[in-house]
């Protein structure tokens, strides 16, 4: 798989190279095809292979309530964002919440590319309006986050 990478306030230096190098690597080499109404069985594979790089389930974000983030590993927040582009706003509130309680140092956020997303279906989160998006709230998602665009390998 192609990655494409950004960092939101620094997310390059505050996440772990010891968490973020095995995610990138796992990541390049999925072979997965987009392709309408994908996202669950992307969502599922991934989720599987962070599971077994030591990252948890889902992590609630709060004890009394059910609202929850991807995982977590050594204070540090994953998203993984596969549906609907209204929901990565509510996983930025919940990965800001974690950091401002000091439940979370930084984070990774993975989710496709805007051409990725096109074949998945319409409205999908996409790298390119989250990353344009977290340039505008630089002063709000202060958090330190590390995000990575997911698409298909050119064809050679």
């Amino acid at each position: 798989m192609k990655i494409t990478t950004y960092s939101h306030n620094f997310g390059e230096h505050a996440v772990p190279t010891s968490l973020l190098e095995p995610i990138i690597l796992m990541l390049r080499q999925l072979d997965f095809t987009f392709k309408s109404n994908c996202s669950t069985n992307l969502r599922k594979t991934i989720i599987q292979s962070l599971n077994s790089l030591g990252w948890s389930g889902k992590t609630r974000i709060h004890v009394e309530k059910g609202i929850s983030i991807t995982s977590m590993n050594q204070r540090v927040g994953l998203c993984l964002q596969t549906g609907n582009m209204s929901r990565f706003y509510a996983d930025l509130l919940k990965l800001q919440s974690l950091y401002q309680k000091d439940k979370a140092t930084c984070a990774i956020y993975i989710l496709p590319t805007k051409s990725a997303s096109l074949k998945i279906a319409k409205n999908v989160a996409n790298f390119e309006r989250l990353t344009n998006e977290l340039s505008l709230f630089k002063h709000v998602i202060t958090m330190p986050i590390y995000v990575i665009g997911l698409d298909e390998e050119e064809e050679q």
